[in-house]
């Protein structure tokens, strides 16, 4: 297959994306318990929000949408609203693991609804490499023992955050769908001052409640991170990524983020067992590179 190179930027633009989501579920973990959940998304989304403002203002793009247009970034934002609502939620009495093997189905979720909603035709070479992407994936996650998957019991939890993956599934498609050929500033720009008008409405009651002088350095720091990295430009990339890829090939890129995960903690000086991880690696190269080819 020929790739463009319009194609060719879509596909390091995914990548560039898993690679700051490797560096957010550290960053998440080291802020969780700082402050309350929902107000880490509101600051997240608030900060990039901001953050597109100011570059929109300096391009001069920046101008208020019509009523339509506002609709549908509003629609646009809400797919990922909804799955970081569902995993707060779910993770609080559910363990990161059972989250973990449950995202796995993201990109079968993406293939068999971007079928159905955009009558989009895949091929089996597309369905064999997801399928050895979820294997590769939850090889890596359960330490290279998929006995494991079997003593795996689901709880209320586990279903409404795989009510959130399917929102996730959503998010490249509705990208897909709504992409009116406006820049990909503005797309996301509007998508994430909508998300946070959203998040205002839904928090009013309890932001004033939080004792902003009292967050330290270190919670601050990873909020900057979440929101300039892990919000606005993961954003911006995927948003570009979606409007030439295929969903199915967007979500495809999930499974790279448990080794975009390991990457991070290398970095970082955390010591890995490549022993447990290497099949599971190898598989979810193996399958990027079947996803990537792949009409």
């Amino acid at each position: 297959m020929h790739m463009t190179t319009k194609i060719v930027k879509a596909h390091l633009q995914m990548l560039g994306f898993t690679a700051l989501l490797g560096g957010s579920f550290i960053a998440s973990a080291t802020i969780s318990n700082a402050l309350p959940p929902m107000v880490i998304t509101w600051l997240r989304y608030a900060i990039a929000s901001l953050l597109f403002m100011v570059l929109l203002v300096s391009q001069r793009l920046f101008k208020l949408p019509k009523l339509r247009d506002l609709g549908r970034y509003t629609l646009i934002s809400l797919p990922p609203l909804l799955y970081f609502a569902c995993m707060i939620f779910s993770l609080q009495t559910t363990s990161a693991l059972n989250s973990s093997a449950l995202y796995t189905t993201v990109p079968l979720m993406s293939l068999i609804m971007s079928m159905l909603l955009l009558k989009s035709k895949s091929t089996w070479s597309v369905l064999a490499a997801l399928l050895m992407g979820i294997l590769g994936a939850l090889l890596i996650i359960f330490k290279g023992d998929l006995s494991q998957l079997l003593h795996l019991s689901l709880m209320p939890s586990d279903y409404l955050f795989l009510f959130g993956c399917l929102g996730m599934a959503l998010n490249p498609i509705v990208v897909k769908k709504l992409h009116r050929g406006e820049l990909a500033l503005v797309l996301t720009g509007w998508s994430l001052i909508c998300a946070t008008l959203l998040l205002t409405a839904v928090l009013a009651y309890q932001l004033p409640e939080i004792e902003w002088r009292n967050i330290s350095v270190i919670t601050w720091s990873g909020v900057f991170y979440l929101a300039t990295f892990a919000t606005a430009l993961s954003f911006f990339l995927f948003q570009k990524a979606c409007v030439v890829l295929s969903p199915a090939k967007v979500s495809g890129y999930v499974y790279l983020i448990p080794l975009s995960v390991i990457a991070t903690n290398v970095v970082l000086g955390q010591a890995i067992n490549w022993q447990e991880i290497a099949v599971g690696a190898t598989l979810v190269v193996i399958a990027m590179v079947m996803l990537v080819k792949a009409e």
